[in-house]
């Protein structure tokens, strides 16, 4: 499902350089939970807005997306949560080892062909960056509505050094600590399943 082009969010991002991380200035922030493909930002700043004592920062690569998700941050007047506009490869390596809260990874690119399967962010190479900069004890929490990335993520996770908290077939949306996305609340309304993996960091 692509985003049409908007020109005007690569102008509102330059603009509003309140609600903006440069991608090399991450670690000037402490104790936050990444999100890595903010979309266009409704689980961001619904997180930021039950959660105001939590800080979050989020990571999106597409410029319309990104210009979507600092439009809800400047206009809900969020304060607790900023916006990376960069690739998770740019950022991910810079980000401090044991530095991170938790991780979300929400809806992601299932990326379906097997030549640009390490290109999915559920990967031995992101996870092994998952591990580097998580804290001790700290979860990674993944949601899709795809099945076959699903499998797929599950298989690489039980071979792995993270600790599998849950597999779950069919998630309800229930947990306090979570907000649905946008696709989210599309793929529940068609009654297509949500799928989630935790994982811990041991």
């Amino acid at each position: 499902m692509r985003t049409k082009y908007k020109p005007w969010a690569k102008p509102f991002i330059e603009e509003h350089t309140e609600v903006m991380c440069p991608f090399d200035a991450i670690n000037n922030y402490k104790n936050y939970y990444l999100e890595v493909g903010s979309g266009k930002g409704q689980f961001l700043v619904n997180m930021a807005k039950n959660h105001p004592d939590t800080f979050f920062i989020g990571m999106e690569c597409n410029v319309t997306c990104a210009g979507f998700t600092a439009k809800k941050l400047v206009e809900n007047e969020i304060t607790n949560a900023k916006l990376v506009y960069a690739y998770a490869e740019q950022v991910l390596p810079l980000i401090d080892g044991g530095s991170v809260n938790g991780i979300f990874l929400n809806f992601s690119d299932p990326w379906p062909k097997k030549r640009h399967a390490k290109r999915r962010l559920t990967s031995d190479s992101f996870l092994n960056q998952y591990l580097r900069i998580l804290k001790k004890g700290a979860k990674l929490i993944f949601k899709t509505d795809n099945y076959d990335l699903f499998t797929y993520s599950l298989e690489l996770v039980q071979t792995s050094p993270f600790k599998l908290v849950e597999a779950n077939y069919s998630y309800d949306g229930k947990d306090p600590f979570d907000e649905t996305t946008e696709y989210e609340a599309s793929f529940r309304a068609e009654g297509q399943p949500i799928y989630r993996l935790i994982l811990e960091k041991l």
